[in-house]
């Protein structure tokens, strides 16, 4: 079962995340930023992991619009950000037919914006791993 992890975000406490969860779904590669190095292709599952803004850039956009069930059968997302602006992105991964688990979509705070600032609290890696195995069985 093909999964992978992408990610479009500068902040390292997600980017701590995005390999945390590349991990326990054991991903066939690791967590990749967008655009990917390979492209996504029969995928079970991606996972998005982003810092929502109003204006995403052009090739985000172009990726997550391209999301149907032969490229990426279910698509979920951990976001920090507005969440209207985190709606934007979900919309975006409607528009084919994939099965986009946006019902649960985990928000993470996700302070400043430096790679080297990669702490993740306890708890907070608890809720991603419980994150983790609800979407695996809201999977279709």
């Amino acid at each position: 079962m093909r999964m992978r992890v992408l990610t479009h975000t500068s902040k390292g406490k997600l980017l701590t995340i995005a390999d945390e969860v590349s991990k326990l779904i054991e991903a066939d590669k690791p967590a990749d930023v967008i655009p990917p190095a390979y492209h996504c292709d029969g995928e079970r599952l991606v996972i998005i992991v982003a810092t929502a803004k109003p204006n995403m850039p052009e090739n985000f956009g172009r990726l997550v619009r391209s999301f149907k069930k032969s490229v990426a059968a279910n698509v979920a997302f951990i976001m920090d950000g507005k969440p209207e602006d985190a709606q934007k992105i979900v919309d975006m991964a409607k528009t084919n037919d994939a099965n986009v688990i946006d019902d649960n979509i985990l928000y993470i705070n996700g302070g400043l914006p430096f790679k080297f600032l990669k702490k993740v609290s306890d708890a907070e890696m608890n809720t991603v791993k419980e994150w983790v195995a609800s979407i695996r069985a809201a999977m279709k």
